[in-house]
C-alpha cells in the first residue's frame, strides 16, 4: 500500500512515498509557513507526482495521503483548530477536508506532527510493544504526544497530550505564539534561540557570533569546545526540557519516554541529563526509561504514512 506522506514543520517540509513502512524516496523543501497551508499543499502536490515518476509508481497506485501538521487537529472531524506562532495562518479557516478531497481525490488522514512521530516509533521504532508512552519532539518548537493503554490521547479537540511545549514554566516569561506566557517553547526551542543568544552580553565574544545561524547544533558543538555562552544556553535548554519530561511523567505515568526531533541528534547529552534530573526531582520514584527516537527524523513520515494506510483500510 503506497502512501504519499508529508511531515510539515515550521522550518521544513519532508515529503516521501512510503510503501508498507519503507520509504522509497524522499524530498525536503522549505516550509515558508507565512505563505499559508494552502500554498504549502500546492507546492507539495507536484513534488509527490515527481517522486512517483522517479520510483516508477503510478499515481493510481497511491492508496492514501498522510499529512503531519504542527497544529491542534480535531480527532474526529480533522478540523485544524490552531497552529502556534503565526505559522500557516490560513489553516484554522481552511476547509481542509473538502480542499484535500477536491485536490487529490484520494483517502487522506492528517494529525498533529508529534502524534505522527510517536505512531512511527510505536510501529517501527524504539517504542514497539509499549502500551503507555510519552514523546517529546525537539525541533522548531517543542511537541509532545501521549499513548495510554495503546490508544493515542487526543481529548475533545485534539489538544490532549500535544501541548507539553505550551505548559507555563516561567510565570514572568514572555508571551508565546500560542497566546500563553512563559511556555516551554519561549525558554528552549529553535525559534527562540537566536534572540536568546543575540540578547546576551556575551554574544560578541562567543563563537556563536561567527555562525551563519544560531542553532542548537552549533550550541552543542561549541559547548563541547568550552564556549561560555554556548554552555549557558545548553544548560538552560537541558533544564527546560528535563522539566518538560518530568511534567509528562507526573501527568501521564508512561512506561517509556521517547525523545525525537532534529535537536535529539544530541541525545548523548540530552538523555543522560534528563535521567539524572528526573531521578532527583520527579515524584515518581520508579525508573522511567528515556530513549532517543530510533527512526530519527523519519519518525513523522513513517508514522503518518502508517496512520493514513490504516485509516484508508478501515474506511473501505
Amino acid at each position: 500500500m503506497a502512501v504519499w506522506a508529508a511531515d510539515i514543520g515550521g522550518t521544513a517540509i519532508k515529503l516521501a512515498i512510503v510503501d508498507r513502512g519503507r520509504i522509497l524516496l524522499t524530498r525536503e523543501i522549505a516550509a515558508l509557513p507565512g505563505d499559508g497551508l494552502r500554498h504549502a499543499m500546492n507546492r507539495i502536490a507536484p513534488i509527490w507526482q515527481e517522486l512517483c515518476q522517479q520510483t516508477a509508481i503510478a499515481e493510481s497506485d497511491i492508496t492514501a495521503i498522510g499529512i503531519a501538521l504542527p497544529a491542534i487537529v480535531a480527532p474526529e472531524s480533522g478540523k485544524i483548530w490552531a497552529v502556534p506562532g503565526g505559522k500557516f495562518p490560513d489553516a484554522p479557516t481552511l476547509k481542509f477536508a473538502a480542499w484535500i478531497d477536491n485536490k487529490f481525490r484520494k483517502p487522506a488522514y492528517w494529525c498533529n506532527d508529534a502524534h505522527a512521530a510517536l505512531a512511527g516509533e510505536i510501529k517501527y521504532g524504539v517504542a514497539r510493544r509499549a502500551k503507555n508512552v510519552g514523546m517529546i519532539t525537539l525541533g522548531t518548537g517543542v511537541g509532545t504526544a501521549i499513548v495510554l493503554r495503546g490508544r493515542h490521547l487526543t481529548g475533545t479537540h485534539g489538544l490532549a497530550g500535544n501541548a507539553g511545549g505550551h505548559n507555563t514554566i516561567d510565570a514572568g516569561g514572555g508571551r508565546c505564539g500560542c497566546g500563553n506566557i512563559g511556555c516551554v517553547e519561549t525558554q528552549a526551542s529553535s525559534w527562540v534561540l537566536p534572540a536568546q543568544a543575540a540578547d546576551s552580553p556575551l554574544f560578541s565574544q562567543s563563537a556563536l557570533a561567527a555562525e551563519a545561524s544560531v542553532t542548537y547544533e552549533a550550541v552543542f558543538r561549541l559547548a563541547r569546545k568550552g564556549d561560555f555562552l554556548a554552555r549557558q544556553l545548553r544548560a538552560h535548554a537541558l533544564k527546560t526540557w528535563a522539566i518538560t519530561a518530568t511534567t509528562l511523567i507526573h501527568n501521564y505515568d508512561p512506561e517509556l519516554l521517547v525523545i525525537g526531533g532534529k535537536i535529539a541528534r544530541s541525545a548523548d547529552v540530552i538523555v543522560p541529563f534528563m535521567q539524572k534530573f528526573i531521578r532527583a526531582h520527579c515524584w515518581a520514584k520508579w525508573n522511567v526509561p528515556i530513549r532517543p527516537a530510533a527512526l530519527g527524523n523519519e519518525a513523522g513520515i513513517r508514522g503518518i504514512a502508517y496512520l493514513a494506510a490504516k485509516d484508508a483500510k478501515r474506511s473501505r
